[in-house]
């Protein structure tokens, strides 16, 4: 269960699990890499199965945050020849980096891939309560709806309401952008440091 891309390349980069686009996938191809996807419907793959996949000969893997990258792992790497492991990730609580310095691995994450995803995300929750969108569809699935009123669930407007961030780091300045500059809300915030970028 594993799709391979560009079967002669120099160097074999393991990626455990199919990711989005094919962006990565062409980076890597420009690199001279064979590139093979594991397309196991399994959602977190074991130790035992990682170690499968890197075999006996791996220059690479792109791992996911759901696996434990630790000794073990990085030892069956090294032991193939690896010399890299990219975390698709923004942390990497999951990765234990003495242990990959130990057997000669680098490491990578992808740091800042997810601020405007998580920042929309939590726009949209904004919204929805504010809206009371996940009440009204309730109400609706439960056939309750009889006809119109004029105050059921019309919710509470946004603009020009003061919108509340408690760290106003990458994400929470982003999200704050989301509602000052979509909604016209005011903005008050909570942070260590100053943001002198959200209040201009």
């Amino acid at each position: 269960m594993v799709e391979v891309r560009n079967p002669n390349g120099k160097y074999r980069v393991v990626s455990t699990k199919p990711m989005p686009g094919t962006r990565w996938i062409n980076l890597l191809i420009e690199q001279d890499c064979r590139v093979e996807i594991c397309t196991r419907k399994k959602t977190i793959l074991s130790v035992e199965d990682i170690i499968a996949l890197i075999g006996d000969r791996c220059d690479g893997v792109v791992g996911q945050l759901t696996e434990d990258w630790g000794e073990t792992l990085f030892a069956a790497l090294s032991r193939a020849g690896g010399k890299a492991f990219s975390n698709m990730a923004v942390g990497y609580n999951n990765v234990d980096v003495n242990a990959a310095t130990k057997y000669g691995v680098a490491v990578g994450n992808t740091p800042g891939v997810l601020t405007e995803t998580t920042a929309e995300l939590a726009a949209s929750l904004s919204v929805v309560a504010a809206r009371r969108i996940v009440e009204a569809d309730e109400f609706m699935r439960a056939g309750l709806y009889d006809g119109w009123l004029p105050h059921l669930f019309v919710g509470d407007l946004l603009q020009g309401q003061t919108v509340g961030v408690i760290g106003a780091g990458r994400i929470g300045s982003a999200y704050a952008r989301m509602m000052i500059e979509g909604f016209k809300m005011n903005l008050i915030y909570y942070d260590l440091y100053q943001a002198t970028r959200l209040e201009k």
